[in-house]
């Protein structure tokens, strides 16, 4: 996939948590690069806090997740990532 490469900022749909299927900023921190799956990543996805994800000490309540072999998808559906749209 082209332009895919560490250090991207891309879109990561959240899977889970209040704020399910909400759009937020992630970077790409692995491209797999395998031709079987191409645009799968692994990703650090910046979380608003406890307002995506609650009580404190669950995963991304501190403002982060790893998001590990994620698909991309221009459907957009929880647990993917996509290119940031144009504003």
């Amino acid at each position: 996939m082209e332009g895919l490469t560490e250090g991207r900022i891309v879109h990561y749909v959240l899977a889970s948590g209040q704020s399910k299927g909400e759009h937020r900023p992630a970077i790409i921190v692995k491209n797999w690069n395998n031709p079987n799956t191409p645009g799968m990543v692994n990703l650090q996805v910046f979380t608003d806090n406890q307002n995506d994800y609650y009580p404190p000490g669950v995963p991304g309540s501190d403002g982060h997740i790893w998001a590990t072999s994620v698909h991309h998808s221009e459907g957009k559906e929880p647990g993917t990532w996509h290119w940031i749209e144009k504003a």
